[in-house]
Parts: structure tokens; sequence; C-alpha cells
């Protein structure tokens, strides 16, 4: 029983190789702006297996002295600088590293080594694949020892010389890369036209702006305006953040707002100026709304139109409760504290921009 198990542990040592990679640093430029966060092993031979190799003419596995993601976290990890603020968490999938080899004719190999390998990170817990690296080598050989640590460590290590050129292109211009949203309000400085007039503070209403039709059928109030908001969005990178820009817009249309003859007074005007002023407060609410969101880039766009659309009915609410209250203007007294309350909010919104 001794003899045997001897036996068996010599055999199980002749029938694989091991290969290390010899420790040393490899050129990198962009090191300082990721780390190696992990080294994930999906090929089809996992662990250390690397293949099978022939040595003198008897095949055998190549493995590492690791399992095989263990070894290359370590080997390319020694090659990395001080990390950056913001440094992006990488992660390498290896999808194929392999040596094989085959007899050919007497003392005659042929070999094929393999390396294929995907770079991503996660995001919001999601993965984001960002690039790839595929090379291959074929060579012959006589059927003798062989050394195949050399090339092997060429192809890895230009697999992470590719990622780190990629990183140093597209960083700061690549929306895969952002770390996260920044939000940026801007207010355009929108001309008026012959059918629109732009909210601006020292720009009050008068009753020439009221073009429309009073005579429409059904037609039961004396005056009315027709004030609405939008909003124009647009991204770009900047730095490490992607950069969402947002411009408000605060309107009324002249063509759809109207006064009855009768109704052309100080006292009415205001009462319409009030709703103009209500749709601004509203816009205000909603650019504060985003300030507080946790917005995520692969999601920003449905967020902010979600976010839009609520205040839009909020806007109807706050513009019929408006009405409702008092009385379309006639309720003198409850229109005395709406305009108190509107003009305080207008003016608090101002001081703080």
């Amino acid at each position: 029983m001794l003899w045997l198990f001897s036996c068996h542990s010599v055999h199980a040592q002749t029938t694989a190789t091991s290969l290390s990679l010899v420790k040393e640093k490899i050129p990198l430029t962009n090191s300082g702006t990721f780390y190696i966060l992990d080294v994930i092993d999906k090929r089809s031979r996992k662990g250390n297996l690397l293949g099978d190799i022939y040595v003198y003419g008897q095949s055998r596995s190549l493995v590492s002295p690791q399992p095989l993601n263990r070894v290359l976290y370590e080997h390319w990890s020694y090659s990395m600088r001080n990390r950056l603020e913001d440094c992006l968490p990488l992660e390498i999938v290896l999808d194929e590293v392999s040596v094989e080899e085959r007899k050919v004719a007497p003392n005659k190999i042929s070999g094929e080594i393999k390396v294929k390998v995907s770079f991503q990170w996660t995001r919001s817990a999601k993965p984001i694949f960002l690039t790839s690296y595929a090379t291959a080598s074929t060579y012959t050989r006589p059927e003798t020892n062989y050394n195949h640590e050399p090339i092997l460590r060429r192809m890895l290590d230009g697999a992470i010389r590719h990622f780190d050129q990629w990183i140093g292109l597209n960083e700061g211009k690549n929306p895969l890369l952002a770390r996260g949203v920044k939000l940026v309000f801007e207010q355009p400085d929108h001309n008026e036209t012959s059918d629109t007039v732009f909210y601006k503070p020292a720009r009050k209403l008068t009753w020439s702006d009221f073009q429309g039709s009073p005579n429409r059928p059904g037609q039961r109030y004396a005056a009315a305006v027709f004030s609405s908001m939008s909003y124009e969005g647009n991204s770009k990178m900047a730095g490490k953040h992607l950069q969402v820009t947002i411009g408000m817009k605060v309107f009324m249309i002249k063509s759809m707002s109207w006064g009855k003859a009768e109704a052309r007074k100080t006292y009415t005007l205001a009462h319409e100026q009030t709703h103009f002023d209500i749709t601004r407060i509203v816009a205000e609410r909603f650019k504060e709304k985003l300030k507080k969101m946790d917005l995520t880039i692969e999601d920003y766009d449905s967020q902010i139109q979600y976010e839009f659309l609520e205040s839009f009915r909020e806007m109807n609410t706050e513009q019929e409760k408006y009405d409702g209250e008092s009385q379309h203007g006639l309720n003198t007294t409850v229109q005395a504290e709406w305009n108190q309350k509107i003009r305080a909010e207008i003016e608090r919104i101002y001081r703080q921009s």
C-alpha cells in the first residue's frame, strides 16, 4: 500500500507542468485612472488549467500555480500606480487563455496560444461592457522541453496595455465611463416672438398680449391667459461625469389668451398675471425636485420626463385651486391673499437665483 501511494503521487506530479509569470512592471500610461477590482474566469476550462502540452513525447497539462484569475489579478495589479480620484473599478473577464499543442510529425510539435479578455465595470448594479482584446500566436518547435512563459506573458501584458490605451482615449469623452450624472440648469434668454411671451420678472403682462378671440362658443369667462412650461435637455461628458443641462421655458401664448373689452381692467389683468406667476413657481419646484433626485446614467431621461409630467399635473391643479378659491377673481379678499402669497414666492425664487 505504501508503494502504490508513492507511485501515484509521482505520476500526478509528472503529468502537469506549472507555469509561473515573471514579475515585472508593465509600462502603462493611464493606470492611475483605473484599478483592477476583480478578474473573472469565464473560460470553459476554469481553475488553474491552461491547456495540454508535450514534454519529451508525453502529453501533460499546463497549469498555473494558483487559480488563473488570482494569478492574473496579482500580475496586472503589480503594475498599477496610485489611484486618482474617482478611479474606475475595472473588472477583467477571462474569455479564453489557453495553450494547446499537438504532435504533427516526429520531433515536431505544433502549438497555439490564445488570449481573449473583455473589460467592464459595474455601475448602478449593471455590468457596463467597455472594450475587448483578442490575440493568438501559432508556433512549431522540436519535441523538447519548452518555455511558454515569455510569449504568454507578452500576450497577457498586451491585454492590459490595450485597456490602458483605450481609457486614455475615452476618459472624459465616453459616457460608458461616466461615474454619475451632474445636473446643470440654465435660463435661456428667450426673445419674445409675435405669439409668445416668455416669463421674465420685469416683463409683466399687458392687455395687448391677449390677442385671442373672446367670442368662442361656450366661453364663460371674461378673460383667460394660456400659460405653460416646457424644458429642453442635452447631455455631454464633463470630466468624469455626464453633464445633463436643463433649460426651462415658462411662457404664454398670445393667440390663445383673451380678454373681453369690458374686462380689460387693471384688477383683472393682475388676476391673469398671477396665473402666469403660478406657472413659473411650479417650474421652479420641478427644478428643485430634480436637484434632490438620484439620477442614474442609464435612466436619467425617463426619470426627468416622469417628474416633468408630475409637475405639469401639479401646475394644472394649482391653477384650478387658485381660480376656485378666488372665484376667478370675484372674491377680492381671497384674491389679495393669493396675490401676496404668489408675489412672495416669486421674490424668493429670484433672491436665491
